[in-house]
């Protein structure tokens, strides 16, 4: 299972970068730049992030 979150507020622009939770380093990392990357408690905290469990293709919304 992979852990996914974005920003609402970048849904404004024409892309919309998508992180991936690294449980190596508890760390939501930007797939597209690895260098872009915020800690998974501030994912976890931050209002402003939608975090998905994907699983078989199938993404689901976490509601925590």
């Amino acid at each position: 299972m992979k852990v996914r979150a974005i920003f609402i507020g970048d849904v404004r622009f024409d892309q919309c970068p998508v992180f991936e939770l690294n449980t190596e380093t508890n760390y939501f990392e930007m797939i597209i730049d690895k260098e872009i990357k915020y800690e998974k408690v501030v994912v976890e905290e931050d209002e402003e992030f939608l975090i998905f469990e994907i699983e078989n293709d199938v993404a689901t919304m976490r509601n925590d």
